[in-house]
């Protein structure tokens, strides 16, 4: 199985997102995750996401929320981790403000891969330590080594 940590390039861990409601953390997301060279700009993804978002919230409760999408553009997953400076009002199943966010945005090719990533972040996340971890962490790089925490047996 591929380590969770080889979908997520070091430079889409984002620590101190500014946001005060889901619709600007969307776009802050978006913004950071667009890529000229994938044919990806900021609008498109904020699309995909707020699209994805209007069928039901990504916000799975513990503080988490997972946006995804799918895309013919990409021919391999972006996956990047958010977290806001401050906890974001996000209409999670629990009620609760989101603090952690990870963002997976997928081939429409490749919708099994899409669901695998979604299962095992979800994993990760409701892992107390890890999520302590991450919560912790005071830079991108930290909080990109608590990665490393989610490949254990």
């Amino acid at each position: 199985m591929v380590p969770l940590k080889a979908y997520v390039n070091p430079s889409q861990v984002h620590v101190d997102v500014v946001a005060a409601n889901k619709d600007e953390l969307l776009r802050a997301i978006a913004a950071r995750m667009a890529s000229p060279e994938l044919g990806l700009d900021a609008a498109t993804i904020a699309d995909l996401l707020s699209a994805r978002e209007r069928l039901a919230s990504t916000g799975v409760g513990l503080g988490i929320a997972i946006p995804h999408a799918s895309t013919p553009v990409l021919l391999e997953p972006l996956v990047a981790l958010f977290r806001p400076r401050e906890a974001v009002p996000f209409d999670a199943v629990d009620g609760d403000p989101v603090r952690l966010v990870a963002v997976v945005l997928a081939p429409a090719s490749q919708q099994a891969l899409h669901l695998r990533l979604l299962a095992r972040i979800a994993r990760m996340l409701c892992t107390e330590r890890v999520r302590d971890a991450l919560l912790a962490a005071e830079t991108a790089d930290e909080a990109y080594s608590c990665l490393d925490l989610t490949d254990m047996p």
